[in-house]
């Protein structure tokens, strides 16, 4: 998601009188000075917005702050300057406005857990990603035939074979939780690790607001940055000294 940045409105007596100075005296520096404050301004709110995340969010990997970026403005024409902020990562717009995620395929929506990530058993919150062998598109599952009466015999048998065959991932159904766990142990005392949840059919992404309050944070920045932007042109023409 992102958001543009471009007019401003200054009510201050004192910027609208160096306003006005640069205009009257150095008409064709006026259009630097709104350009500076506009993207200014931009890099000011991903500042911001990148230290809501690293404060607020559950941080996995280094890309998501990262992730907020800025477009700045190149034109000269006041009119057309716009910077625009915001994240290149799609999931950055699931946090600011929430979201729900369906399962994708026959089984539920998957959920890493902490064991994938090496963090142990029930490691909450989960702050790694998946070791790259038990991230979900690299981990292949063998069809296998239903042996044994009651579901308890049938995941016992589908573990055993799965040791004896060499099989790290299989899929397993507990009744109450279902999902991709991972063959440990050897073959002699074979036990497994859950590696994805796949119990639940949707998951619920709780709301976590990170772009809109930086841009309300940088709205009480933007009359000094336009203030420095203004000073600056002056002082180059020799219109202003401190």
């Amino acid at each position: 998601m992102w958001y543009s940045w471009g007019m401003f409105s200054i009510k201050s007596s004192g910027l609208k009188r160096l306003e006005s100075d640069l205009k009257v005296f150095g008409e064709r520096a006026f259009p630097f000075a709104t350009k500076n404050t506009v993207n200014q301004s931009a890099l000011k709110a991903r500042q911001i917005a990148q230290d809501h995340i690293k404060s607020e969010m559950v941080l996995r990997n280094r890309f998501t702050a990262r992730s907020v970026q800025v477009e700045q403005t190149r034109t000269l024409q006041v009119s057309q300057q716009a910077a625009v902020v915001g994240s290149i990562a799609d999931y950055m717009e699931d946090q600011e406005f929430g979201a729900v995620k369906g399962k994708e395929g026959k089984e539920g929506t998957p959920i890493a857990t902490s064991y994938s990530a090496g963090q142990g058993d029930g490691a909450q919150p989960r702050t790694r990603l998946p070791r790259k062998p038990n991230k979900l598109q690299n981990i292949t599952l063998k069809h296998r035939r239903s042996e044994g009466k009651g579901r308890r015999q049938k995941n016992l048998i589908a573990v055993k074979a799965a040791a004896a065959t060499g099989r790290k991932y299989l899929y397993l159904d507990l009744s109450r939780r279902k999902g991709i766990f991972k063959v440990v142990g050897g073959k002699r005392r074979p036990r497994v690790k859950m590696l994805w949840d796949l119990t639940n059919q949707s998951v619920v992404i709780r709301r976590r607001p990170w772009l809109a309050p930086s841009v309300e944070e940088t709205k009480k920045h933007i009359p000094k940055i336009y203030e420095d932007s203004l000073k600056f042109q002056l002082k180059r023409l020799g219109l202003f000294a401190d």
